[in-house]
């Protein structure tokens, strides 16, 4: 493969394991993310936190963002195009995703992607758990991500915001105060927000940057206690939230 290494490194100083790491990536860039980080590194007979050194050298949030990019370096992006075309045909069909939902989860992802600062997850009840897998699958991406939950104080989102660059909120009624007080503050200190609730009345759309508006099929049922599609829905908006970051990161 006739790559100038020293366009992809730029400024970076690699040391010789490094440089021998990024060259196996772009001579095996076919099977690297199936290989993942460990694999990659036994394979170059290192540590995994090689791996993620390199990553951050070469100013990556982490070894999935980097091996995008080196596919797309490698002149082999389409595959992961056509890999997800079975994905997209999910959301076909009357009614499943709103082009106002598209446009907010594009919106979305484009700022997660473009931030150098740490995204806030905050969800309580039911709603935390969507937000903990949220966080949860943002991590495995490398990025710089909090989750917070009723249970923590209020410290853990105010002694933070300076650093917080993007703010997730969770909440299937919209009416939390403890939801709408962190949204508007992170309105007022300047930080994109984004809000999942319900397609009805919520006021928490009121507050938000972009909303994804989920269909309910219990809206009366406050305590939870009703078979409801909503939160396998909020699930199904997540993976197209990342599905998104994903086409970002390789355009």
């Amino acid at each position: 493969m006739n790559l100038d290494l020293n366009k992809l490194t730029c400024t970076a100083s690699l040391t010789d394991t490094e440089r021998a790491v990024l060259e196996f990536l772009l001579t095996h860039i076919d099977e690297a993310l199936k290989l993942g980080v460990r694999g990659v590194a036994k394979a170059n007979f290192t540590s995994t936190s090689t791996v993620m050194r390199l990553s951050r050298k070469l100013g990556y949030n982490g070894f999935i963002e980097m091996y995008y990019k080196l596919l797309g370096a490698a002149g082999k992006g389409t595959p992961v195009y056509e890999l997800n075309e079975g994905f997209l045909s999910h959301f076909a069909g009357d009614g499943n995703v709103s082009m106002e939902n598209y446009r907010s989860l594009r919106l979305a992802a484009q700022r997660i992607h473009k931030t150098d600062q740490m995204v806030f997850i905050y969800g309580m009840g039911f709603s935390s758990m969507m937000a903990e897998y949220l966080a949860k699958k943002l991590l495995v991406l490398g990025i710089k991500c909090i989750f917070s939950d009723g249970a923590d104080s209020i410290g853990v989102f105010e002694n933070n915001l300076e650093d917080i660059g993007c703010f997730i909120a969770f909440s299937r009624s919209g009416r939390s105060p403890y939801v709408l007080n962190r949204v508007k503050m992170a309105e007022e200190n300047s930080v994109f927000t984004m809000g999942f609730t319900n397609d009805g009345a919520s006021p928490l759309k009121e507050y938000c940057s972009c909303v994804i508006e989920v269909p309910d099929d219990n809206p009366l049922d406050d305590r939870n206690m009703k078979p409801t599609l909503f939160f396998s829905k909020t699930i199904t908006m997540i993976e197209l939230l990342i599905y998104e970051y994903y086409q970002i990161s390789i355009g």
